[in-house]
């Protein structure tokens, strides 16, 4: 299938259109733009100079990719998005532009549902899911298969951990760890996320030596730095108890 430009849609000759795109009516598709085979632009979509679409993606209408950042003491141009392999961006989704080398870059088979928002630096993982309307501020990241329900706003520089889901309609405004669920104002730990880590195959060992760490974290009367190294003494060098203990040492806002 041949690449299929809609007449009324306006696509810089600068852009580089990968085989079988389409770009529907009224979309915009500017100058140093690159986008992968068989990616679908809709209906007044834009996707904005300097950034990078994989192949299988669509993004619907009304969204806009590689906005300038929104940080009112930044006056330079942009430093680009990069978005993976078939990811979906749904109605009126916002992705902006870094203000620092790497730029934002969103992974691949990632869903941001209609209004949510991707604020400039920030890094998302693979196969992540934001529901309507969340909004992340910059400089976040979440991690590969988290989860963020809908309407849930997350503070700038903090971080989402692989695996772990947040309730919708909280606010986080500190480091969320790895394979938890979230819930609760102020924004607290509920519990593993057990459903999610059972569907990309966490056996019962694994299982239970993650509650073990969190159970030694939150449960015990243990202070957060003690309750690392009898972690660390007791649970081995697994890799899931390696990356609770490497996101909470580096946790520079604490977590919830």
């Amino acid at each position: 299938m041949s690449t299929q430009i809609h007449p009324t849609a306006l696509v810089d000759a600068a852009a580089r259109l990968g085989a079988a795109v389409k770009v529907g009516p009224f979309a915009v598709v500017e100058r140093d733009v690159q986008i992968g085979d068989r990616t679908e632009i809709m209906a007044h979509a834009q996707v904005m100079e300097g950034s990078t679409l994989g192949a299988d993606c669509q993004v619907y209408p009304g969204t806009v990719v590689g906005g300038p950042p929104q940080d009112v003491g930044y006056a330079d141009r942009g430093r680009g998005v990069v978005i993976g392999d078939r990811t979906i961006l749904r109605e009126c989704v916002t992705v902006n532009q870094g203000t620092e080398e790497d730029g934002t870059v969103v992974g691949a088979h990632v869903y941001f549902m209609a209004y949510s928002h991707v604020g400039h630096d920030s890094q998302v993982g693979d196969h992540v899911v934001l529901a309507n309307g969340v909004q992340l501020g910059g400089f976040a990241q979440v991690g590969e298969y988290a989860s963020i329900g809908g309407m849930t706003p997350v503070h700038q520089f903090c971080r989402v951990g692989a695996h772990a889901f947040v309730g919708g309609g909280y606010r986080v405004v500190q480091d969320v760890p790895p394979y938890i669920l979230a819930t609760g104002e102020p924004l607290r730990y509920a519990g593993l996320n057990v459903v999610g880590l059972r569907r990309r195959g966490f056996d019962s060992q694994s299982r239970a030596s993650i509650k073990r760490a969190y159970r030694l974290i939150y449960r015990s009367e243990q202070n957060l730095t003690n309750a690392l190294t009898t972690i660390n003494s007791e649970l081995g060098d697994a890799p899931e108890i390696q990356a609770i203990t490497t996101f909470i040492e580096e946790a520079s806002r604490g977590i919830i």
